[in-house]
């Protein structure tokens, strides 16, 4: 081969590189380049009661009882979740949730977890009325009391209002409420199996509330509990909520292993 041949060679070889190194370019390192950048980091508001607060789950840090072991500080530990503020009170109502909570919530908001519930029916204050003196009439009140506000509805009615008015505020905002598990293991004695029972009957209140908000157009998603909680409720070989009715500040509220449980379940409904 002449020296043209083999420069001429050379050439043609070195163009071809460059167009297969173009093509390369142009077919492997592009699609790379066009993918969808990653989800900001959700921005994190948690509303409710002493469940959502963290009550009885670790070391109160202020006068709502709120603890480093609640659930919306463990999902603040979750890969990006930024948990803005912690609104969740101990003893809030529905009621109280829409007057001194729902505030804290924004347009900027994208991320809201909301439990509540448990207060308007005093389920807790059926079981300190009822445990020492079953028969008693304070005990009868007391679930009177409770029965007439879960046989009403206007648990479902008043949360459908509470999720439809944080949608209006954070419109772009996934909205997760999440109800309660059984507080009691089960077949314990008559007093525990009601409290049960209207546990059961309080979270059916919630999802209507829940299922009308959504149909009302929420993006509002509900994260049911019981199922994780079976086999730990208070009296039983390995608790999830306080077993000690002496102790008022423990007492039927998540332990540690219980908030853990809550987080988990709000994780699976913010993936499916």
């Amino acid at each position: 081969m002449s020296a043209h041949s083999i420069r001429r060679s050379r050439i043609v070889g070195s163009s071809v590189g460059a167009v297969v190194a173009l093509v390369a370019a142009l077919f492997g390192a592009a699609p790379a380049a066009l993918a969808d950048p990653p989800a900001p980091p959700a921005k994190y508001v948690s509303l409710g009661d002493s469940y959502a607060a963290g009550q009885g789950a670790g070391i109160p840090l202020d006068a709502c009882f709120r603890s480093t072991a609640a659930y919306p500080v463990l999902l603040d530990a979750e890969p990006r979740t930024n948990l803005l503020r912690q609104a969740a009170c101990s003893g809030a109502t529905i009621a109280d949730v829409s007057a001194t909570q729902l505030s804290r919530v924004n347009r900027g908001t994208t991320l809201v977890t909301v439990t509540v519930g448990a207060n308007d029916v005093g389920a807790g204050a059926v079981y300190a009325a009822c445990a020492q003196e079953p028969y008693s009439v304070a005990c009868y009140q007391a679930v009177g009391a409770a029965t007439e506000v879960l046989e009403s509805g206007v648990i479902a009615t008043e949360l459908t209002g509470l999720v439809s008015a944080i949608s209006e505020r954070a419109p772009n905002a996934a909205i997760v409420v999440t109800d309660y598990p059984l507080p009691f293991a089960n077949g314990l004695d008559e007093l525990t199996e009601f409290v049960n029972g209207a546990t059961l009957t309080l979270d059916q209140q919630i999802a209507a509330g829940v299922g009308a908000a959504h149909d009302a157009g929420a993006d509002v998603e509900l994260a049911p509990v019981v199922p994780a909680f079976l086999g730990h409720g208070a009296g039983g070989p390995a608790a999830w909520v306080g077993s000690d009715p002496a102790d008022a500040l423990t007492f039927l509220h998540p332990t540690a292993d219980g908030q853990a449980a809550y987080r988990d379940v709000i994780l699976a409904a913010l993936a499916s």
